[in-house]
């Protein structure tokens, strides 16, 4: 019975050792993405008489990749694609977005084609020899006909999406899809706008942005794969120009976000003892597995309770208290348009 004790801890550390350098080794081939998005964002009005009001609010992307080495025009990008999708928490119906889909091409114009057949019949009679009492003689006779025919036309070049945009959730949502080219960087800032239909008595509200950075999969056997490299999920507080309450309850909710953010770093997941932790971090999650950060995005997306959830419930006792911070705040933002009406 020893003896399969001893052979099942082996086999466990070899596993976890063999697993543990197959992903150093795959993290170690990519590169780290990272984004980041202002937390605060002010509503500018854009009302049309008679049309109702209608607020527009400008977003800002930043993407850093880092740990990249082959950066030679001939490497295949880091990033295939970056996804952005956004909407109010309040499922307001999108009536504006920018920038709109985008073709380019490669090539700087038209590409020429030029078709030429030619033809060519010869014919030649040649006779040398040797006449008496004359000497060496030569005839000959050469028939040559020669034609040519040209079709010269120029073709539109071709063209693939580098931006791509529409709207989601029946209008409700709005999406951006920014391709890597050879024309387009996908590192560095990116700048979007979305105009929302608003109440009259709107004064501020939640925007919930997802950004998922897309790269391929080179595979010696079989076809490459796209699969998610890095992926995000911001809350955007967003109040109407003018407004000092509504802004002033925007940044708030800005900082306990920074908070309920170190917290999250601290105490990446609740209720599991020191085993369960150093088991987790040395064999990682499946995809149904929740993530480290659970209980902060379910707390910024407003999927939990902060009052009867479990998860939050064993948090230490100032977590829970900026979790409450937070759910305050963002109910705050979110009822302030509804005061007056």
């Amino acid at each position: 019975m020893d003896a399969f004790i001893k052979r099942c801890v082996v086999t466990a550390g070899l596993l976890i050792t063999t697993h543990t350098l197959g992903s150093v080794d795959a993290l170690a081939d990519d590169p780290k993405i990272q984004f980041d998005m202002p937390a605060v964002v002010v509503a500018q009005d854009t009302s049309l008489a008679g049309q109702g009001r209608e607020v527009s609010v400008q977003l800002v992307l930043s993407s850093l990749i880092a740990g990249r080495v082959d950066v030679a025009s001939q490497n295949a990008p880091p990033i295939d694609h970056l996804l952005v999708r956004c909407r109010m928490r309040e499922r307001l119906p999108v009536i504006d977005f920018s920038p709109k889909t985008e073709l380019q091409s490669d090539f700087a114009g038209p590409i020429s084609v030029t078709n030429k057949d030619e033809q060519s019949d010869s014919v030649g009679l040649s006779l040398d020899g040797v006449v008496p009492h004359v000497g060496a003689a030569h005839f000959g006779a050469d028939d040559s006909r020669k034609r040519s025919d040209s079709t010269q036309f120029q073709r539109q070049a071709p063209v693939q999406a580098v931006i791509a945009s529409g709207t989601t959730d029946r209008g409700r949502g709005v999406y951006f899809k920014f391709r890597w080219t050879t024309q387009q960087v996908l590192e560095g800032e990116k700048l979007f706008r979305v105009s929302f239909a608003v109440p009259e008595s709107w004064r501020g509200g939640l925007l919930e942005v997802s950004v998922t950075a897309h790269g391929i999969d080179q595979s010696l056997f079989g076809s490459s794969k796209l699969r998610p490299r890095a992926s995000q999920d911001f809350v955007v507080a967003v109040h109407q120009q003018g407004d000092l309450e509504a802004a002033d309850i925007a940044l708030r909710l800005a900082q306990l976000d920074r908070k309920l953010a170190a917290f999250a770093r601290q105490h990446p997941r609740s209720g599991s003892n020191p085993f369960t932790q150093l088991w987790r971090r040395v064999v990682p999650s499946g995809a149904d597995e929740p993530s480290e950060s659970q209980w902060y995005q379910g707390i910024t997306s407003d999927r939990l309770d902060p009052y009867t959830d479990q998860q939050i419930r064993s948090l230490p006792m100032q977590v829970r208290v900026a979790v409450l911070g937070y759910s305050n705040a963002a109910r705050e933002l979110l009822e302030l348009g509804q005061e007056g009406s």
